[in-house]
């Protein structure tokens, strides 16, 4: 299929397919003519990109991950169940660095009210 279905299907642009390429994310599809031919094997694997980037991993994170998968055209689930953890711990860090910021700016409210009224 063409670039064009490709990104219809995954919800990625054709300039991101295009950066992936570019940076070696995945490798450079079969060409007909001046072309680009994806297989339903690149759709996968750029779905999977693009759900992770929601998740919030980077490319780099990913760069491992996929190719090892395109290389063995199977999913490495023990770096991606490590992966996976790693990203949690660091987002419940952000969450609770979060929380108290959150705690701080409503005591800072109740001093300034205090002091200034």
């Amino acid at each position: 299929m063409l670039i064009g279905q490709v990104a219809e299907l995954t919800g990625t642009t054709r300039k991101a397919i295009r950066h992936y390429e570019a940076i070696e994310l995945i490798p450079s599809p079969k060409r007909s003519g001046s072309y680009r031919v994806y297989s339903d094997h690149d759709v996968m694997v750029i779905s999977m990109i693009r759900r992770a980037q929601a998740l919030g991993f980077s490319l780099k994170e990913l760069k491992d991950i996929v190719s090892r998968k395109i290389a063995d055209q199977k999913l490495p689930i023990p770096l991606v169940s490590a992966q996976i953890d790693n990203k949690v711990i660091e987002l419940e860090k952000e969450a609770l660095s979060l929380q108290s910021k959150i705690e701080n700016l409503n005591q800072f409210k109740i001093d300034l009210i205090k002091e200034f009224s």
